[in-house]
């Protein structure tokens, strides 16, 4: 299968084609109050090796610049997020949220507005929206333990995923609804460029047909890998990442490239921070092109600074980068998601329950 990076002919389908905000990197200078206050920052991270990941490229880089210390918490949910604006209590900084939790976010006023005074990090494939910048495009797909499932006897697509007669086993299913229904739509015939609006009760009765098979419900990101790695389910839907960090520790899996899920990840400033300044020039930083090129390669990511992106089409991570043009993958619609997380999470939270 080809692993074409992406073309300008889809930038649009990844909110509107390349952003232009400035070129010149904001100088680590702060106010007197930032210089007071803005001491540590709280972002919330993903787990495991993504945590390494943010560790590495991201956060201690900061550190070292700024004097800034950087404290990462796991799996920041959208629940936490609103009781902290809405008590005026926030405890984290910047948000690592996916398509949905950042548009929802904002759909609920969720988000200090960007501060494009300080965030200026050239030319994007995907624009920012006023409160919430996206960082970089991450894909999604099954994966499933290669000793105890060889060639033959493992889907490699999200129709295989839900093909239970030709591939029996032990399903690893995700607690959230977003990227779930895609795929569940994908697996019973919709095509990709026709999944939005996605048919909510459709995408239900397609998942009453998983319920028998699940063997566990992963709450967290690294417990989708974890699941078949400890042998309590046999194929799971996660990232390549996630997979390439568990083979370097020996375990024997593999990931299909053959379809995926590819949505944008983006950063968010909770309305309330007592560390507004620092959180702004932490995403300044994250988006400068030498960390956007360290982030997509050590990830298998595509970059959203377009001066990484050529960078990162020449390194090694370039095999293992999704097509994006190839009419079989999914790309997340995030403005629908905005508008329906909620009530759709809420349903699917409910469902699993009985």
């Amino acid at each position: 299968m080809s692993k074409t990076l992406l073309t300008p002919s889809r930038r649009g389908l990844l909110r509107g084609g390349a952003g232009l905000l400035g070129f010149a990197a904001a100088p680590a200078v702060f106010t007197g109050r930032a210089a007071a206050a803005d001491t540590t920052l709280t972002v919330t991270s993903w787990g495991g090796d993504y945590n390494k990941s943010v560790r590495e490229v991201f956060a201690d880089p900061f550190t070292a610049a700024t004097g800034i210390k950087v404290v990462l918490v796991d799996n920041g949910d959208m629940a936490k997020v609103k009781a902290q604006v809405q008590g005026n209590n926030v405890q984290w900084d910047v948000v690592d949220a996916p398509a949905a939790f950042a548009t929802s976010g904002a759909r609920d006023k969720l988000w200090e507005p960007l501060d494009l005074s300080i965030i200026k990090p050239g030319p994007l494939v995907a624009p920012s929206e006023p409160d919430y910048m996206p960082l970089y495009l991450y894909s999604g797909g099954l994966l499933w333990n290669d000793t105890r499932t060889p060639d033959g006897k493992h889907p490699v697509d999200f129709a295989g995923f839900y093909d239970f007669k030709k591939f029996p086993g032990r399903r690893v299913m995700r607690s959230l609804a977003s990227e779930t229904l895609e795929v569940a739509l994908v697996a019973d015939g919709v095509a990709p460029k026709d999944l939005y609006p996605l048919d909510i009760d459709r995408a239900f009765r397609v998942l009453d047909r998983m319920k028998p098979h699940v063997s566990k419900w992963a709450a967290t990101t690294p417990d989708q890998v974890n699941a078949v790695v400890q042998n309590e389910g046999d194929f799971s839907y996660s990232y390549f990442n996630r997979v390439k960090s568990a083979q370097k520790a020996g375990a024997p899996l593999a990931f299909s490239f053959e379809q995926t899920v590819n949505s944008l990840d983006y950063f968010a400033v909770p309305k309330g921070t007592k560390n507004k300044e620092a959180a702004m020039r932490f995403i300044d930083f994250c988006l400068k092109p030498d960390r956007q090129v360290a982030w997509a390669v050590r990830g298998y990511y595509l970059p959203n600074s377009m001066a990484a992106l050529d960078e990162v089409k020449n390194s090694p991570a370039k095999e293992f980068l999704p097509d994006l043009t190839n009419g079989k993958n999914i790309i997340v619609d995030s403005k629908w998601w905005g508008e329906n997380y909620t009530a759709v999470q809420k349903r699917y939270a409910e469902w699993m329950l009985t």
